[in-house]
């Protein structure tokens, strides 16, 4: 496959984000068509980007257009329904995150994903950061000793667009968590059981010029075990404003650690400290062309060249069953226990 080619349903904000990035790096993509339900959007961005065909009904788009990856950039609730059609269609589907909002649909789709030799991925592509390769391989050589401990944090003071972050199915874990969870797993391994807290800070919001109930989380805190006594800790919300360290994901081992500069999805670089306490120094601060809203331009490259993509459909499902896990623990007290695994980013 020499260029791999693209539509997009969802013409929103992240719409603005995703074809820019195709378009610049159109090696390996070609957009071909936009869909959105409000077809004056899918037509607007069709004519600013100069994409031939806009659509307002997805599944014509399905009957009607050939073309071979489907980026998804609805809203939460749609990722599983307008997957499930790209796929059952025979399309490989790029998904924002999360995969789903619910587990069982996500075992589903990757389940037939797999039986159709589909390709089904999920983002974050945080995996695919020189920075986390850069974190992973220097914990896999043992430069820092054996990782027990890890941080996260990444919070925002909440969207003030789209009211469906805030009602449920939405909400700051989903959003935002969604991130750190990832990068902990991906560096450390699959997770076997949650430990969390999680509630409404902020009841009432006003969003796009309405005032609404929240009912999703607004602020979360949980702790994982990876087993063997390693644990790590995030936490996340919409109610953090600007307020925020310098540093997102902390790795800590018994000869030294690890501090991420800038935020999993954007980072810039990695500070190391081997040495003496205190005595940092800064590596990996090129992350080349990589962008969070490359998924599609990464995942394009992968199928025309045949390169095997760092995130996995399996990694997705896993962070879904945290963040389901993650609520559960969260309104019933207890631990909760996380049975899928997913092949770590560079084993893949």
């Amino acid at each position: 496959m020499s260029k791999v080619r693209v539509a997009v349903v969802g013409c929103g904000n992240v719409a603005t984000c995703y074809i820019p990035n195709m378009k610049k790096n159109n090696q390996y993509a070609e957009v071909v068509a936009v869909c959105d339900s409000r077809i004056e959007r899918a037509k607007e961005l069709a004519a600013t980007y100069e994409i031939e065909r806009y659509y307002g009904d997805f599944e014509q788009m399905l009957r009607e257009e050939a073309f071979d990856l489907l980026v998804n950039l609805t809203s939460m609730p749609f990722h599983e329904p307008y997957s499930r059609l790209a796929l059952e269609a025979g399309k490989h589907v790029w998904v924002e995150k999360p995969i789903s909002t619910e587990l069982k649909s996500a075992h589903e789709l990757v389940a037939y994903a797999k039986q159709q030799g589909l390709g089904l991925w999920s983002a974050p592509n945080t995996p695919a950061s020189p920075a986390f390769r850069y974190m992973s391989e220097m914990i896999e050589s043992g430069a820092i000793g054996k990782p027990f401990t890890a941080q996260g944090i990444y919070g925002t003071g909440g969207p003030s667009w789209g009211q469906w972050f805030y009602k449920k199915g939405g909400g700051s874990l989903f959003d935002l968590g969604v991130y750190n969870i990832t990068t902990l797993t991906g560096l450390l391994g699959p997770a076997k059981s949650v430990v969390a807290m999680s509630g409404i800070a902020i009841p009432e919001r006003v969003v796009e010029g309405e005032a609404i109930t929240v009912e999703a989380d607004d602020n979360t805190a949980l702790i994982l075990d990876h087993g063997n006594a390693v644990f790590s800790v995030v936490q996340t919300g919409f109610v953090y404003g600007n307020q925020m360290e310098d540093w997102s994901v902390q790795i800590i081992g018994t000869k030294g650690a690890l501090a991420l500069e800038g935020f999993d999805w954007e980072p810039r670089g990695v500070r190391v400290m081997g040495g003496a306490p205190g005595q940092w120094e800064r590596q990996c601060q090129d992350q080349g062309s990589y962008a969070w809203d490359g998924g599609g331009s990464y995942i394009a490259e992968c199928l025309a060249t045949g390169k095997k993509p760092l995130m996995s459909g399996e990694h997705a499902v896993h962070v879904l069953e945290i963040m389901e896990a993650t609520h559960r623990s969260a309104l019933t007290g207890r631990k909760v226990g996380v049975e899928s695994v997913f092949p770590k980013p560079l084993d893949l």
